[in-house]
C-alpha cells in the first residue's frame, strides 16, 4: 500500500488464486483503490504498508523485513480495513462476489 493505492504483482508474479481475486473485488466493491503493478524490492522498503494474503486468515500486516520497519513498523488502517471486509465476505450470507458463486 502507497498512498491510499494496494499494489498487488500481475499474475506473470504469482498464482492468480481465489483469495487475490476475493481482496481484488473487495477492493472495487467498498471504493479501496488497488492496482496490479510490478513490485520491486526498493517499493518493499518505501510502502506506507505491506501485506501477505492467506485463505483463512485474509490480509495478515507485515510490519518489518529485515529488520526494517515497513511504515511506521504497525499494522497500518489500510490493512485493517481489508481484513475487515475480506472476512465479512467470508461470513457473509448473501454471495456478493463472483468467486463464491455455484
Amino acid at each position: 500500500v502507497k498512498d491510499g493505492v494496494l499494489y498487488t504483482p500481475h499474475v506473470r508474479c504469482c498464482p492468480p488464486g481465489v483469495t487475490r481475486k476475493v481482496v481484488l473485488e473487495v477492493c472495487e466493491a467498498n471504493g479501496l483503490p488497488a492496482k496490479e503493478d510490478d513490485i520491486v524490492l526498493d517499493r518493499l522498503f518505501t510502502a506506507d504498508e505491506v501485506m501477505v494474503m492467506g485463505t483463512m486468515s485474509g490480509p495478515i500486516a507485515i510490519t518489518a523485513v529485515d529488520d526494517k520497519p515497513i511504515g511506521t513498523g504497525e499494522p497500518g488502517p489500510f490493512t485493517a480495513r481489508l481484513k475487515e471486509l475480506f472476512m465479512q465476505a467470508l461470513t457473509a450470507e448473501q454471495n456478493l462476489f463472483d468467486i463464491f458463486a455455484a
